[in-house]
């Protein structure tokens, strides 16, 4: 099977030409806000077929979408000096993020299987906005407060974020398994790599 985008252009719909100034190259984006921000993108404009428009807003939006998947695993290293991650996971804010990541999952593995590419970043945006904004909004009080609330936030944070983090290494290698990393040691993980 083969699966081609059309031509990269503007953000105007015009072909990219240095006569016409409207020129980028894959290689300033990378220098500038690194490779998985330029993958992150391009993954999701790459649609089958069509032309891909690029924009430098929608770039920097991946760009600050990244730095909030970095920001969310901060949080749970910080949780994770404080407490042990919890197993159990019976309140209403926990049984929903659990259950966005069983959906998560289902949808990132259908449209891998299919060839939907620039779907594969928006499902796993929107789950990881959602665990950080949302699920941290939910949790705020019993984040801050006993051991015990630590530990259930802790449990469900850690549960969506590591099969979060081995989807999103299929869009941005980089960061993920630095991410991964990280994590290693505080929470035994026993693979060298995330890719393992």
């Amino acid at each position: 099977k083969v699966y081609m985008h059309g031509f990269v252009q503007d953000s105007k719909g015009r072909k990219m030409s240095k006569s016409l100034g409207n020129y980028i190259s894959p290689s300033e984006v990378i220098d500038k806000h690194g490779a998985d921000t330029w993958r992150y993108y391009a993954i999701g404009c790459a649609a089958p077929a069509q032309d891909m428009m690029y924009n430098e807003q929608d770039v920097l939006l991946k760009y600050r979408n990244l730095a909030v998947l970095w920001n969310l695993h901060s949080y749970i290293l910080q949780l994770r000096k404080e407490v042990e991650p919890s197993e159990v996971h019976d309140g209403a804010e926990e049984r929903y993020i659990l259950s966005r990541l069983h959906s998560t999952i289902q949808n990132v593995t259908k449209d891998l299987e299919t060839y939907r590419l620039p779907s594969i970043p928006q499902h796993l945006e929107s789950f990881f906005l959602e665990l950080s904004r949302d699920y941290g909004q939910w949790t705020r009080d019993r984040a801050s407060g006993n051991d015990e609330g630590k530990s259930q936030v802790l449990g469900a944070l850690y549960t969506s974020f590591l099969p979060l983090l081995k989807m999103f290494g299929t869009v941005a290698p980089f960061i993920s398994e630095s991410i991964y990393q990280n994590l290693k040691g505080p929470f035994n993980l026993k693979e060298e790599s995330l890719f393992l």
